[in-house]
């Protein structure tokens, strides 16, 4: 068997035994979104939209915002290896520090894809959610937001040093950054003080291409200032992570 693959089959286990990251990608955004998508689809109304759907807004936003929590799932599947003194094995084993961060980057890119295409179906089934645009846009705009997010989570496990660091850095970023985003509620209906502010999100630029295509039938080539921007993000975090992952420094885990 291949490292690569022994990685990935070991996540994979994790995953099954513990299915708390299942829970918080897939079944929370699926209560909230039936819990929020009647105000949302007023909301929608009072920006112009007649019949819309309030899901047209919260499934792309529910994604976005705890989609973001997959950069706490990269980080502790790192810092894991660390607390059961199983990194260095790894490295004394002969595997490259690329193929191990490729390895604990397949399932949670997994998991991304799986939260996008059951929430968006979920949508459609039980919500009236539509695109109004190009589908292959929308699938870009969650390849590229997937892309970044898994960058963001190698960032933050390269940066920090205790798994008590990552797991405040990240649940206070997946909230400011997606509230700020737009992915609770639509910019416009933020603060105005706050609106001029929101592009600093990664998650605006999420949320102002999904927002395109679905609501206002955009394309791909309508699209092409937010994937640019996410991807690019994405390589800026992975030059990041390159630069500061220390593969010989431990980490500190709740022990």
């Amino acid at each position: 068997m291949s490292p690569l693959r022994a990685i990935v089959r070991n996540e994979l286990r994790v995953l099954r035994h513990d299915p708390v990251p299942l829970v918080l990608l897939i079944g929370m955004p699926i209560v909230l979104m039936v819990l929020l998508s009647q105000s949302l689809g007023r909301v929608l109304l009072f920006e112009g939209y007649d019949d819309t759907p309030g899901s047209m807004h919260t499934a792309p936003g529910m994604a976005c915002l705890f989609g973001f929590f997959s950069v706490a799932i990269v980080g502790f599947a790192i810092f894991r290896e660390h607390g059961w003194r199983t990194w260095p094995r790894l490295r004394a084993a002969g595997i490259g520090p690329g193929t191990m961060l490729l390895g604990k980057l397949v399932v949670p890119a997994g998991l991304l894809v799986l939260q996008h295409a059951v929430l968006f179906g979920f949508g459609i089934v039980a919500l009236d959610f539509k695109v109004n645009g190009a589908w292959l846009a929308v699938a870009l705009l969650a390849l590229a937001f997937a892309l970044m997010i898994l960058c963001a989570g190698l960032a933050a496990a390269a940066l920090l040093s205790t798994v008590q660091q990552l797991n405040a850095v990240t649940n206070l970023g997946t909230m400011v950054l997606g509230g700020l985003g737009g992915a609770l509620v639509p910019v416009m209906e933020l603060p105005q003080w706050i609106q001029p502010i929101s592009p600093a999100s990664p998650v605006n630029w999420a949320m102002e291409g999904y927002r395109d295509v679905i609501l206002d039938g955009a394309g791909v080539g309508d699209v092409v200032l937010p994937l640019v921007a996410m991807t690019g993000l994405a390589l800026l975090l992975a030059a990041v992570a390159v630069w500061r992952m220390r593969h010989d420094v431990p980490k500190r885990t709740w022990g």
